[in-house]
């Protein structure tokens, strides 16, 4: 795997934030939390969407209706270089994201600005060197998946948000995928990952926790963990 200068995050802090989704209950109500770091968290709920705007809300994508998000001791939407942080940063993976239909996989990989070497590692690595010149549109849905999901970690973020990640891709593609986040990790890298959908291969080769957010409140699995991270 290539090398990146590390851009570190170490640290993500809710003051006081409200999520919600119009027509439906809130996500948060007024939450203060210092986000669990260096570590893979499972973010659940009783309605998914909740779970999946939380992740958005997280990558920096959707602003929260109260309070504010900040990372690094500076809200992420108040950096004069916030393209930056976004793709230095931050690295996504969402079920409604789509390139063009017409792009290569070699283009998509390229758009992450990753070296030309790292890009033919993860070719590699995920068996697809066949597939560099093929276009989006002709690729099978779990082929497809699997370059956004790489996609997502070709700028070697600190943070890695995955939206069901393991949903319509087979094990031997998961495993790949989860040998690939280690290898990254090894350089300083995706230190930070947030995901929905308890898959228990996921759950168990990345060692991960689980956040529940149900009423307006979050919890993490570990109840004294719970009252050390959250203040209301």
């Amino acid at each position: 795997m290539g090398h990146f200068k590390t851009v570190t995050l170490d640290q993500i802090i809710f003051e006081n934030v409200s999520i919600a989704i119009d027509g439906f209950d809130p996500i948060l109500q007024s939450v203060d939390l210092e986000v669990p770091m260096d570590q893979t968290i499972v973010i659940l709920a009783s309605n998914p969407m909740h779970a999946a705007h939380l992740l958005e809300t997280l990558a920096g994508r959707k602003l929260p209706q109260g309070g504010r998000i900040i990372f690094n001791e500076c809200p992420p939407h108040e950096v004069e270089e916030e393209i930056v942080l976004s793709n230095q940063l931050v690295g996504c993976y969402f079920e409604n994201q789509r390139p063009s239909p017409k792009m290569t996989v070699t283009e998509i990989f390229s758009q992450t600005k990753a070296s030309s070497a790292l890009i033919a590692d993860a070719l590699e690595h995920f068996e697809i060197t066949e597939l560099a010149l093929k276009k989006f549109k002709d690729l099978s849905y779990e082929l497809q998946k699997v370059v956004l999901l790489v996609a997502a970690t070709l700028n070697m973020p600190q943070l890695l948000t995955l939206e069901d990640p393991a949903v319509g891709i087979s094990e031997k593609n998961l495993l790949n995928f989860l040998d690939w986040i280690q290898l990254g990790q090894r350089q300083g890298h995706l230190r930070h990952i947030f995901l929905t959908n308890n898959h228990p291969t996921a759950m168990r080769h990345l060692n991960a926790n689980e956040l529940y957010v149900e009423d307006g409140l979050i919890y993490l699995q570990d109840k004294e963990k719970f009252k050390k991270a959250v203040h209301f």
